[in-house]
Formats: structure tokens, C-alpha cells, sequence
């Protein structure tokens, strides 16, 4: 599958000027595997930056509803990589098997939203018993919500 985004005039992050397109780069994404696996192809936009004054020349678009910043995998898979993991026991590796991808690439993806998840007092305090989450709601999980 290809995707692409569509044709809009674009600020540089840096200095604001309107830039000029400099054609577009593909970049293969890893996404959820259905019977077999997916492949989105992202026609990824490469801009330039014709500002005398500016820092950055050239720079490419970023979707990060789609993919995070210099990453292989979707959001989509990150969010069932996590579930694999939480909910059936998976491993990095057999998650990396699926997607086809290696286990470097998949654990990038899925550490740091592990340690959001971690951070999470809330989650923190619950414990899993026999692949059921169970356990007791601290005071301060009870107050936050009801804020």
C-alpha cells in the first residue's frame, strides 16, 4: 500500500518561510500484520528552505499520527505491539518475527511508550494475577480521576 500526503504549502520549523518541495523519498513502514504482512509504502515529502539567514537547508515532513520520527513502524503496531506483549505474553522477537522486521527495531518503537506506561502511578499500583489485571485503586488514582 502507498500513501502520501497531500499537496499544502509548508512553513520551515525553523524561520517560518513558506519552503519549496524538493520531491519526495520512500520510506517502507512496518504496520499490523493481518494473514500476511503489511507494508505501507510513505511517499514522504522532502522540503527545501530558500531563507539566506536560515539553519536548515533541507528537511523532510513528519506524520506522527502515522510514524514517529525516524521510525519504521506505525503508531498502529506500536499500540498492538504493547497489547501482544501486556495481554499474550509475547516476546520482542516474536513480535519482530511478525512484523518482519528485527528486534532492535521493534523494541525503539515500543520502549519508550513502555516507560510512559510505567510512569503511569495509576497502572504502577495495579498488579497482573493469572492474566487478569487486578488489584487495588490508590487514594491518589481515585482523586485524580475525579478531578
Amino acid at each position: 500500500m502507498t500513501v502520501s500526503s497531500p499537496a499544502a504549502p509548508t512553513g520551515c520549523p525553523s524561520c517560518g518561510v513558506v519552503v519549496t518541495g524538493r520531491g519526495r523519498r520512500r520510506r517502507v513502514l512496518h504496520d499490523v500484520p493481518g494473514v500476511t504482512r503489511v507494508r505501507i509504502v510513505w511517499r514522504q515529502r522532502v522540503w527545501r528552505c530558500d531563507e539566506v539567514g536560515c539553519v536548515r537547508r533541507t528537511f523532510v515532513e513528519q506524520l506522527p499520527g502515522l510514524v514517529a520520527r525516524r521510525g519504521s513502524i506505525t503508531t498502529r503496531a506500536v499500540g498492538w505491539a504493547i497489547g501482544q506483549l501486556r495481554r499474550e505474553h509475547a516476546t520482542v522477537h516474536g513480535i519482530a518475527r511478525q512484523l518482519g522486521t528485527s528486534w532492535k527495531t521493534v523494541w525503539r518503537a515500543v520502549e519508550p511508550e513502555l516507560v510512559k506506561l510505567a510512569e503511569d502511578e495509576c497502572l504502577a499500583s495495579m498488579h497482573r494475577w493469572g492474566g487478569v489485571w487486578s488489584g487495588v485503586v490508590t487514594q491518589k488514582c481515585l482523586s485524580d480521576q475525579e478531578e
